[in-house]
């Protein structure tokens, strides 16, 4: 069996994640609104999900 590979935070490594649209900012504006956005609940840094850590 393969394992799952989970994503992990880049800055802390910690596991503890959720995923959610990143929605509209001041400074992209619509550019990019509707990709899937990582928060960390252990250190509070969000991020793209192209910069999850997978292992």
């Amino acid at each position: 069996m393969a394992e799952e590979k989970v994503p992990k935070c880049p800055v802390c490594g910690g596991i503890d994640l959720v995923k959610k649209k990143r929605g509209w900012t001041i400074t992209t504006g619509v550019f990019g609104m509707n990709k899937m956005q990582y928060h960390c609940q252990s250190c509070g840094k969000k991020f793209m999900e192209n910069k999850a850590v997978y292992e």
